[in-house]
């Protein structure tokens, strides 16, 4: 296509918008000690990186799914790409994150991307660390893999990068798993995969499978990171349960136009969960449906013009397309495509809670998955596709000017600010006000206790609701189908050849091999496995689902931000309240809900140590009967007590966090007045410099 050729015209605008991306860090470098010069530097580096990018001869359309961990990234590509397959498997947790790209090629193809020495280096240190926070955690959980699967680091950073190639699509999918699945050999030393095959429909475009939002190993942020600037359009995930928190607004509707992104689609997925979760209260499953998006939309269409409103900068006419999320079920559109038939044992307990007010038909279990209008919205992005590339290739410079223009009000802003506490304050004044400030967070320990003691008996009263949940799921996999089988015997018999009229074949005969077939009955030892893991991954989902209800993290940012700015704001109009509620979110954001983990391993070498394929006889029968009984009932303890265990840990998080929050609060704030009182030292020379700074700000020209 013409638009990938980058022209003279091109080189030449491209040139001037870098030359003066270099003059403003040139210009501001004497005042790097006072200010952060990496933002600016970062813009010269990442527009380079999009139009490097874009301007090559194979440029693909890129669509990115993004969405936190479990929002059902992968099962929403497996429905909407692979027909259900499990072609993508779930990153369940953190550490088995991994970036995977989907593309067109006549050969499949795996390009892996290991972790380099570097990376592995970080991996490691974090996960000697003994600190709690997620990256550790998550990085200590990487290392053990490794070891248990007698992995040798060293073997995959010298490979850095490796293609793996297969004479078929089917054999790539076999394989695949090794790379990106939970349990995948080598999952733990994948950065990132891209996934050839030959498949037409895939042909000049590009999907990505990001990982979770917010993952606490860096290489890959940096990864996904690298891939959204490159990104033309996105499927943001957020799912039913725990729809649109601050973050996500900010990402869908600034963040990510301002990266360049042609177009945003707001996914509202596993909307089976949020329709299990109103449903008991509604007289029908249709009732329940209305309701439940009338709920989300309402809440979507009032977050986002908030967001509006707070934030001038945010196109009216892009974030009018968030009001009306699209609301899918990958699961439910499985199930419709099965005929309700033959349901998996969670696929039926997701049936029995939606048909809990009456029989849902094939066709309103199609209505919930509405994939179909996903399909229509991906077949028009593609339609678009030349119109949409065409756009970006004119508004490189346009986006990347308004990125520039918004990192230097930032730092403007932040030299008024310290020009203000200079002029505003002398030294013993500013010393006051930190005794102030000290004496109002501590005076709001009181509001914080209450806050902290509501949200810690939310979640006992949820945790007592999940392990009801858990031990009623016990029974359904308790329960494992007899199969029809059909063996065919074979006998032989014979049969005279004598013909009356030929004495000489009198007393001659033949062999004649007949068979027949006889049914009988078996179990089938793999179906207890699949029991297990479904027990399992149900019972997971409930603890998740405790802790997703327990926890609003907006909600819980909300009250207590209100708690600390109606204190702090009583300091007086000096008093600048924006710049700390800053600094109370950064203290928030170590409060996160934990990945949940639990191995199967171990209960699925019970039954295969004693059983494998079919088991026929009465006796065998009753003694697998009896042991999947022991291994279930011991799967229900023990998916129990791990609820208790992080239960009692996440508790242990809050009461720490509860008495180091002020501790904290007061710390950040300490720090930025210690800085501003430092330069009482030489106070009019201060002011000069950050008046000279909004100067030199003051005088650039980002559009020339």
């Amino acid at each position: 296509m013409d638009i990938f050729n980058r022209t003279r015209d091109n080189e030449i605008d491209f040139g001037k918008f870098l030359d003066k991306v270099d003059n403003i860090y040139r210009n501001l470098q004497e005042f790097e000690n006072e200010i952060d010069l990496f933002d600016i530097a970062s813009i010269k580096k990442s527009f380079r990186a999009k139009t490097d990018d874009f301007f090559r001869e194979d440029r693909k359309l890129n669509i990115g799914i993004i969405g936190r961990v479990k929002v059902g990234k992968s099962s929403f590509l497996n429905t909407l790409m692979f027909d259900g397959k499990n072609v993508l498997p779930a990153a369940v947790t953190p550490k088995t994150a991994v970036l995977t790209k989907i593309e067109y090629d006549a050969e499949n193809r795996l390009d892996i991307e290991y972790f380099t020495y570097e990376e592995w280096k970080l991996i490691q240190a974090a996960a000697a660390g003994n600190e709690h926070k997620n990256e550790y955690k998550v990085a200590h959980e990487i290392t053990t893999m490794v070891e248990e699967r007698n992995l040798k680091p060293e073997e995959f950073i010298k490979k850095q990068k490796e293609s793996i190639y297969y004479d078929s699509y089917e054999e790539l999918m076999e394989n695949i798993n090794d790379y990106v699945g939970e349990n995948g050999k080598y999952t733990p030393m994948v950065k990132s995969v891209c996934i050839s095959v030959d498949r037409e429909e895939l042909e000049d475009i590009s999907i990505v499978d990001t990982p979770g939002l917010y993952d606490p190993i860096l290489s890959r942020v940096d990864r996904t990171k690298q891939f959204m600037e490159l990104c033309d359009v996105v499927f943001f995930l957020s799912k039913s349960t725990a729809f649109l928190d601050k973050n996500d607004i900010d990402l869908v509707a600034s963040q990510l136009p301002k990266k360049g992104v042609k177009k945003v689609v707001l996914v509202c997925s596993r909307f089976d969960d949020g329709l299990r979760d109103t449903l008991w209260s509604k007289d029908s499953l249709k009732e329940a449906v209305e309701y439940t998006k009338r709920q989300l939309c309402a809440y979507a269409e009032q977050e986002f013009t908030t967001y509006r409103n707070n934030n001038y900068y945010v196109s009216n006419d892009f974030i009018q397309q968030f009001k009306s999320p699209v609301f899918v079920s990958a699961i439910a559109e499985n199930m419709a495509n099965k005929g309700l038939k033959n349901l998996t044992p969670k696929e039926q307990k997701v049936y029995d809670d939606l048909a809990s007010k009456g029989t849902v038909t094939v066709d309103e279990m199609k209505a919930i998955g509405n994939m179909d209008e996903v399909r229509t919205i991906f077949r028009g992005v593609i339609e678009q596709k030349d119109q949409m590339l065409k756009e970006k290739a004119s508004s490189f410079i346009p986006v990347a000017r308004e990125e520039l223009r918004d990192k230097l009000i930032r730092i403007q802003t932040l030299a008024k600010n310290r020009i203000n506490q200079l002029s505003t304050y002398d030294r013993e004044k500013l010393l006051e006000e930190k005794k102030i400030i000290t004496s109002q967070i501590n005076r709001m320990n009181v509001n914080l206790e209450v806050v902290f003691n509501e949200l810690k008996e939310k979640i006992e009263q949820h945790k007592l609701q999940a392990i009801s949940e858990i031990r009623a799921y016990n029974r359904e996999y308790l329960q494992v189908a007899e199969k029809e089988g059909i063996t065919t015997h074979f006998e032989i018999r014979k049969e005279s050849t004598a013909k009356w009229f030929k004495p000489w074949t009198w007393g001659t005969n033949s062999r004649i091999i007949y068979s027949y077939d006889e049914k009988y009955q078996y179990i089938d030892a793999y179906d207890a496995i699949e029991n297990i893991r479904n027990f399992v991954e149900d019972g997971k989902e409930c603890i998740e689902l405790a802790f997703n209800k327990s926890l609003d993290i907006a909600v819980l940012k909300n009250k207590l931000l209100s708690i600390i700015i109606e204190n702090l704001d009583a300091l007086g109009e000096n008093f600048d309240a924006s710049y700390y509620k800053l600094l109370v979110e950064r203290t928030l954001n170590n409060i996160k809900i934990p990945a949940i983990e639990f191995p199967t391993a171990p209960f699925e070498e019970i039954i295969t140590s004693e059983f494998t394929g079919e088991i026929k006889s009465n006796s065998m029968k009753s003694n697998f009967k009896k042991v999947l009984s022991d291994t279930i009932y011991d799967v229900r303890e023990g998916i129990c007590n791990k609820l208790e265990r992080e239960v009692m840990r996440f508790e242990e998080g809050i009461d720490e966090l509860k008495k180091n929050f002020a501790e904290n609060l007061l710390k950040d704030i300490n720090k930025e007045l210690g800085a501003v009182i430092e330069q009482f030292g030489n106070k009019e020379r201060e002011i000069e410099r950050y008046t000279k700074l909004i100067d030199i700000i003051d005088k650039v020209d980002v559009n020339v």
